[in-house]
């Protein structure tokens, strides 16, 4: 009946079992979403429903920490009110506890408990929210030359993504082939819990023929793969060709023939032909488009030679060449180009006939070359002798210069030369006197202004012979003029025109003077100028800010006479000018104005004159126009050193106010120094304000000192330096009264020992810690690793102590990563144990001296009863107690009646009794 018994109650608790670990078969009563996935940056909602009947006392929305057992509050009602924290929106109401929370950090990731409380149940479900962050993708095209192979890489990288995003490659719509691609992937993790995967396509160009790559990004926050097409260079044709030009060195012609490809990717490879065992000069060129390669060749020697141009590239399918054949030079003949020839011979055997007019004036007698030589010599002779005085070989034609005189008459030789090659030709030159019956000129003077000048004509018109014109000018005073000539009927005139500037500081006179046969004495025409108005000239500056960089803008106006001024600036006393625009308008009064703006940044002038200077023809000298720059403002800097809350890490700050700041701030860090900085910038009006901070972790930069350094758009440097303190924890010491506690493996106290009294509230153990620190935490915890409860300094035992509170407890102090330890032996007494222990150690004293004296009794006994002999064996079996092992020789030395005394005394001081007691 037992063993049915206990088989029943076993199926009984079998049943039971299962059916707890099935769970109700009833529907849940709270409706949630047990599984949400989060974007960082972005908001999230946590939808929890209560759909029980009871009433509803106290919800709220809990976090489950590090820790298994420990729970931070989000959300939720207490006492009927709604409460929040940490981004986290109040609730609904009591029964829909749905809030949104803004994903700031990865850290927000975790199990998110939802509760209902009744007077009747306690109901709660949980969220799982897992957070992924989407990433920022970036593609980049760069190119290299390897060992003369052109290289292109394409970087495609998603920035910033969780969990790690997946890169892939498309080349004309297919993943690429392991050859001629290759595919590098590196990942770097950041501190903020999400990571960047960077992948490199990298390809031979020549290998490659489309001219776009694509990076697909897959990743759970992207609906669809992202797909990021960029162009890559491919390679090109070239444009061939080969060309030839002369050229003169040292007196002699070369050709330069020229192999040219241009427009090709990559380089061309280009080799010179030619059937020649001679070593030529040769030149290679080759700029970003266009490779050239040269040889140079003696023009006399290569005549009707050809040269060859072999041109490969990779598309090419066969070598390209291009031919060219160098000209064979020929002289054939000279040919006389006169108008008034009477005879006309080409050949070098005959002799041509010209006749000339005594006083004919411009005569040029050209020679024709019939060839095809780049140049060629020409030498001329008058009746086997030099050229008559007034006859000159200008180029190829022979000219008279002056009226044509009867000495002019002869027979000329032209010998034209290229070489080897020679032509030769003659020609016989007569002159026809003349009789010229003198008629004097018409005279006149006009005036005018024209472009800015002062025109003086002055004509000599129907005069027989022409007129001799000439133009006086005063001391100093210089004018352009030239003179036309022209004949009808056997009559001539000539005019002249003087340009004189349009206005000038001084009166003057010009004076036209013509000579003619039918003057006694030259005629004079006289016009007088006279001087010009000074100009008026104005300066003034302004100033403007743009993307907080202060611009100068410095206007000189000049209005004057025509023609306009002439003005440029200088900066300081030296020779140092700046750019500047200028510009001019005719007004409608006559007057020119001009003006000329010069615009440039104000810190790169600060301080310096500014000169405008102008020049005029009616001032004797230039004039000046001097504005001062004024010096800007040194910027106010300084910096200092924040702890970041709920952060290990520390912020540095520096910040630098003033007009005109840049954004020039830098940190200046120590080796190796690893850091988050930032920059922020904003304007107030004309003042810039810029921060720059610095995150960094306390162990990287104790006791040292950080350097803010701000550079100006003007090369000024300004420098603040801070201080970062260095901390420290010297020790944990227990104020209350302790005893040490020795460690068995070194010299100094393993803890303190400290006893507390049974059955009492309220017993605190002091506690102090030593050091520069500002602030620290201070926990204590038992052996078990379990805590201890705090009242500031103090570790409290607030319920009555018993045995079980006896043991090691550890105390720990830090600050960032100091951080300092004291053990504490905590014995729990009472009056009890203290009487037990009194009297223990009262019983063993009396044992201990009642021993002593039993044994000094029975000494003293047998030394008067027994014989020497047995005298000296009760010592020596005495004195063996206290000596060390050794031979029986050693343990039992013989005894004489001398040493009697010396054994007395070993007996009175070799007996020693250690007694111990433990408490």
């Amino acid at each position: 009946m037992g063993r049915l018994g206990l088989l029943f109650l076993g199926f009984v608790l079998n049943v039971a079992h299962c059916s707890d670990i099935l769970g109700p078969v009833e529907e849940s009563i709270i409706e949630i979403t047990h599984n949400i996935t989060a974007v960082l940056g972005e908001d999230v909602h946590l939808r929890c429903i209560y759909l029980g009947e009871s009433q509803i006392q106290s919800a709220e929305w809990k976090r489950r920490t590090n820790s298994k057992i420990k729970f931070k509050r989000l959300a939720g009602f207490f006492d009927g009110k709604p409460f929040s924290r940490d981004n986290v929106s109040n609730p609904v109401s009591l029964t829909n506890l749905t809030v949104h929370m803004q994903v700031s950090s990865v850290e927000v990731e975790g199990e998110y408990i939802c509760e209902f409380r009744s007077e009747e149940e306690y109901d709660f479900d949980s969220v799982f929210l897992t957070v992924v962050a989407r990433p920022d993708i970036q593609v980049e095209v760069n190119s290299e030359t390897i060992n003369g192979s052109h290289y292109q890489a394409v970087s495609c990288s998603a920035l910033g993504g969780r969990p790690v995003p997946q890169i892939s490659w498309l080349v004309d719509s297919r993943p690429p082939s392991n050859y001629p691609f290759t595919v590098d992937v590196s990942e770097t993790l950041h501190s903020n819990g999400t990571s960047t995967l960077s992948s490199i396509l990298r390809f031979p160009t020549h290998l490659q023929d489309e001219n776009s790559v694509t990076c697909v990004v897959q990743h759970p926050t992207l609906p669809k793969p992202t797909l990021t097409t960029v162009r890559v260079e491919t390679f090109t044709s070239p444009h061939v060709t080969i060309k030839a030009e002369m050229v003169q060195n040292g007196g002699s012609e070369f050709w330069v023939v020229s192999c040219i490809s241009s427009g090709g990717r990559p380089d061309t490879d280009i080799a010179l032909a030619l059937n020649t065992d001679e070593d030529l000069q040769r030149e290679e060129h080759s700029d970003s488009d266009t490779k050239t390669s040269s040889v140079l060749l003696p023009a006399a020697v290569y005549e009707g030679v050809n040269v060859t141009c072999v041109f490969d590239h990779p598309t090419f399918t066969d070598k390209v060449s291009r031919v060219l054949t160098l000209p064979s030079f020929y002289l054939s003949g000279v040919q006389l180009l006169f108008s008034e020839m009477r005879n006309n011979s080409d050949g070098s055997q005959g002799t041509a006939s010209l006749e000339l007019k005594d006083g004919q004036s411009d005569t040029v007698i050209r020679l024709q070359v019939t060839g095809n030589v780049p140049h060629y010599n020409v030498t001329c002779k008058k009746d086997d002798g030099p050229l008559p005085e007034g006859v000159e070989l200008v180029g190829s034609s022979v000219t008279v210069q002056g009226p044509v005189e009867h000495w002019h008459a002869g027979l000329y030789e032209c010998s034209i030369s290229y070489h080897h090659l020679k032509a030769t030709l003659k020609f016989n030159v007569t002159v026809k006197p003349q009789v010229i019956q003198p008629v004097p000129p018409t005279i006149r003077v006009d005036l005018r202004t024209e472009d800015g000048h002062r025109v003086i004509e002055c004509s000599a018109a129907d005069a027989v012979p022409v007129a001799n014109m000439s133009w006086l000018l005063p001391e100093g005073v210089s004018g352009v003029s030239w003179f036309n000539f022209t004949s009808h009927n056997g009559s001539h005139s000539v005019r002249g025109v003087l340009l004189l500037p349009a206005c000038s500081p001084w009166e003057l006179t010009a004076e036209c003077v013509i000579n003619h046969p039918a003057f006694e004495e030259p005629e004079n025409r006289s016009i007088t100028l006279p001087l010009c108005a000074r100009p008026n000239i104005t300066i003034n500056s302004s100033t403007e800010r743009r993307d907080g960089v202060e611009y100068t803008e410095v206007d000189c106006s000049v209005e004057s006479v025509a023609p306009a001024a002439t003005i440029t600036w200088q900066v300081g006393n030296s020779d140092n000018s700046i750019s500047y625009l200028s510009e001019t308008q005719v007004q409608a009064d006559g007057l020119v104005s001009a003006r000329s703006s010069a615009r440039f940044l104000s810190s790169l002038y600060s301080g310096q004159n500014l000169t405008c200077t102008v020049e005029h023809l009616s001032l004797e000298a230039p004039e000046t126009k001097t504005i001062h720059i004024l010096v800007p403002k040194a910027p106010l800097m300084s910096v200092s050193v924040v702890r970041q809350q709920d952060s290990p890490l520390w912020q540095a700050v520096c910040d630098c106010t003033g007009e005109g700041v840049g954004t020039n701030l830098e940190w200046v860090l120590p080796e190796n120094a690893k850091g988050l900085t930032s920059l922020h910038s904003e304007s107030e009006g004309c003042v810039r304000k810029a921060r720059l901070t610095y995150l960094f972790p306390l162990a990287l930069h104790e006791g040292q000192e950080l350097t803010c350094v701000y550079q100006s758009e003007h090369g000024a440097t300004e420098t603040k330096t801070l201080p970062i303190p260095r901390y420290y924890i010297s020790a944990v010491t227990v104020l209350n009264h302790t005893t040490p506690l020795q460690s068995r493996y070194g010299d100094g106290p393993f803890a303190h020992r400290l006893a507390l009294q049974k059955d009492h509230h309220n017993q605190r153990i002091l506690l102090r810690v030593e050091g520069n620190i500002p602030e620290y935490n201070l926990n204590c915890k038992r052996s078990d690793s379990s805590f201890v409860q705090m009242d500031g300094d103090a570790m409290v035992f607030p319920s009555e102590l018993t045995e079980q509170d006896e043991g090691l407890y550890s105390c720990q102090a830090s600050f960032y990563h100091h951080t300092a330890t004291v053990n504490i032996q905590v014995e729990v007494t009472s009056v009890e144990k203290h009487l037990a222990i009194a009297a223990i150690i009262c019983m063993s004293s009396a044992l201990a001296i009642l021993l002593i004296l039993a044994v000094t009794l029975w000494v003293c006994c047998k030394g008067y009863s027994n014989t020497q002999y047995k005298k000296k064996e009760s010592l020596s079996a005495l004195t063996c107690m206290m000596q060390e092992p050794g031979s029986p020789e050693v343990k039992n030395p013989a005894v004489t009646e001398n040493d009697s005394k010396e054994y007395d005394q070993l007996v009175n001081f070799s007996i020693v009794i250690d007694l111990k007691s433990t408490v």
